[in-house]
């Protein structure tokens, strides 16, 4: 019988995908990333460790932007969820579905991942 789970997170307010490109230096995007992903990690860290063949990963969203510009919550998670040893890399062999939606129930400027799928 396949072995099935799923992890969720939480994550905070994290820059729009348009702000975040459009910061004058790297440093300040490396700052971003790296204040994210050490607050996945500190949630991920709670969950035993587990390694997934692949995964599905949905993104609720209640922050203020357009949809499509809260795709840095994804990116974010999804590297972190890969540093943490969840998945191999976050290519399309591993993560062949990523969905987005917004959901007016979340605390404003917040976001909940899910991350589903077989585990290794």
């Amino acid at each position: 019988m396949p072995n099935h789970a799923v992890i969720e997170i939480e994550v905070g307010k994290v820059t729009s995908l348009n702000m975040f490109y459009a910061s004058k230096h790297w440093i300040i995007r490396k700052k971003a990333k790296d204040k994210f992903s050490a607050e996945i990690l500190e949630q991920l860290n709670k969950y035993d460790k587990i390694t997934f063949k692949s995964i599905t990963v949905k993104v609720e969203t209640n922050l203020r932007y357009d949809i499509d510009n809260c795709i840095m919550v994804a990116k974010f998670a999804l590297d972190a969820f890969k540093d943490w040893g969840g998945i191999p890399d976050d290519t399309k062999e591993f993560v062949p579905k990523l969905t987005m939606e917004y959901n007016p129930n979340l605390e404003k400027n917040t976001s909940k991942v899910f991350y589903r799928g077989l585990v290794s």
